[in-house]
């Protein structure tokens, strides 16, 4: 069986995204599997999911949407204030995503642009004062943010978004998406790992799918990443990987085989590697049941 036979065949979410992102076709919406089990799981009495907004996680208001945005659910998220930089950021990825009004959405990345730091990143700790060095989670979820802001049509401060955005992009590439500037050690063990749902947090398949998403061009400090996605889909597909500790409506994934990984790892080959990517594509491969 070829990955893309597996891949259309798996969940209609996975089969929409890869024929619109992979095939270049376009395909309804669909409420079926993870989306209506999600769906099922929203309480009408409270209007939100887990019985809160941002905790408990992953069950939580916040994180469903997440999981329901990574989907590519049709919806209109509603509006959250929050202060924090990182939490800031995600919540405009789902309310550009969500076509809210650009008011709400302005000022959140009028404090987004208020918080870039000297070494181009973010760091959701730099709103109390308590560092001086970006994160590379924060970083990236600003960078999705401002990506999602020009993605979805808005329009007002994007001159004020390009400006920061290669300092931002520079801030992760002059780590070669994965190492420590001062050690060259990688940064921490499980950002190269690839995960679903990423959740808040950073690894090198992300931090690739943003970089494939928005054309970037290939550079050199692209490379290493790059290789750890080729050599990790050594048998034709990526697993599912390991998950981030929490609470969880249902397991989307059951068995090894990962597809919004692989989905999302044969996304970011066809921009930087057609010939690895068409290789992957015309590879007989053995589904993994467990």
């Amino acid at each position: 069986m070829k990955v893309m036979d597996i891949l259309l065949g798996s969940d209609p979410a996975v089969r929409r995204q890869t024929q619109l992102y992979l095939l270049g076709e376009e395909n309804p919406y669909s409420d079926d599997g993870w989306v209506g089990e999600f769906l099922s799981c929203y309480n009408t009495e409270t209007h939100t999911w887990g019985n809160g907004i941002y905790g408990p996680k992953w069950i939580s208001t916040f994180y469903t949407m997440r999981d329901l945005q990574s989907l590519e659910i049709m919806w209109n998220p509603e509006e959250f204030v929050e202060d924090d930089v990182c939490v800031v950021a995600m919540f405009v990825s789902l309310l550009t995503y969500g076509q809210h009004p650009s008011q709400v959405i302005d000022e959140m990345i009028q404090y987004l642009l208020k918080w870039q730091m000297p070494d181009g990143g973010w760091n959701c700790s730099a709103v109390y004062g308590t560092s001086r060095k970006s994160s590379i989670h924060t970083t990236l979820s600003v960078l999705e943010a401002y990506a999602d802001y020009e993605k979805h049509g808005y329009r007002n401060l994007l001159p004020a978004i390009k400006e920061q955005i290669p300092a931002g992009q520079a801030y992760l590439l002059r780590r070669n998406l994965m190492h420590r500037e001062s050690t060259n050690e990688i940064i921490l063990p499980y950002i190269v790992q690839f995960h679903f749902p990423t959740r808040w947090k950073y690894d090198v398949l992300r931090a690739l799918v943003y970089f494939a998403s928005i054309k970037h061009p290939y550079e050199p400090a692209l490379e290493e990443g790059l290789e750890l996605l080729k050599k990790k889909f050594e048998k034709g597909y990526l697993t599912k990987g390991p998950t981030h500790s929490g609470r969880l409506h249902f397991k989307m994934e059951k068995n090894r085989f990962g597809a919004m990984n692989t989905l999302r790892g044969l996304m970011v080959l066809k921009e930087y590697d057609q010939g690895f990517y068409e290789d992957l594509l015309h590879r007989e491969i053995q589904v993994p049941h467990a």
